[in-house]
């Protein structure tokens, strides 16, 4: 059963994206973030429009398989909204390390999308947890999204992470990425000290063909990178 009196940070910035998955504590949540962070719901509907944009890009590309890391909760566009429009039989997977995010979004998702716990900070954990049920085959391409979430690491070790994470996926895979930059960066549950610059979030597509413009600038820095065939490079 849901808590609804409890505020929760993924139903607050729900309701910040214009989504319909937040309650009254949410709410008043999200008017307390705003009054700290003014620009918060910007930063949000920024990389949300990005990675939307992207996402729909890759699906035409032919990958029907789609992991969200840190997801949250699937709010407007939504990654599995986003693909099916292209592609109605993708594979989507979402993945996040709050249970009670976990048990709201499998109430709001359909037939066919998967809700799964994962901690960023165990990329061979989630790489296992995408193998579960209605898999996520490791062995095609795979468009992996990591949305507003490496800013709650520095950024050696979202480099680190992510490394991880890229070498497992097939040649002809996809890594979209949006950071907050610098004190941008900064949402609430970010602890990163000094943020991310555009070469930091480059360094985490060492080895993939960047898709041109490269790192987007902006208060969100955004990027999307293609895994080359053959060996990587970088």
């Amino acid at each position: 059963m849901l808590d609804t009196s409890t505020p929760n940070l993924a139903r607050a910035y729900d309701y910040l994206l214009g989504g319909g998955a937040h309650f009254a504590a949410d709410r008043a949540l999200a008017g307390r973030l705003l009054s700290l962070y003014p620009r918060t719901g910007e930063l949000l509907i920024a990389s949300r429009t990005y990675v939307a944009g992207s996402l729909e890009q890759v699906a035409r590309q032919g990958v029907d398989q789609f992991a969200d890391i840190g997801s949250g909760l699937p709010t407007r566009p939504s990654t599995h909204e986003t693909v099916r429009r292209v592609s109605p039989r993708s594979r989507v997977v979402y993945v996040d390390h709050d249970p009670a995010v976990i048990r709201h979004a499998a109430t709001l998702v359909p037939p066919g999308v998967r809700v799964t716990d994962g901690d960023l900070a165990e990329p061979e954990a989630i790489l296992d947890a995408l193998s579960g049920p209605a898999p996520i085959d490791l062995s095609r391409p795979v468009c992996l999204v990591l949305a507003m979430v490496l800013q709650v690491l520095d950024p050696s070790a979202a480099r680190a992470i992510v490394g991880v994470l890229v070498r497992a996926l097939a040649p002809g895979s996809y890594l979209i990425v949006s950071v907050g930059e610098g004190d941008a960066g900064r949402l609430p549950d970010a602890v990163a000290p000094g943020g991310f610059a555009p070469e930091d979030v480059a360094f985490l597509f060492a080895g993939l063909d960047m898709a041109p413009p490269g790192v987007r600038p902006g208060p969100v820095l955004c990027a999307t990178g293609r895994k080359p065939a053959g060996p990587a490079r970088g």
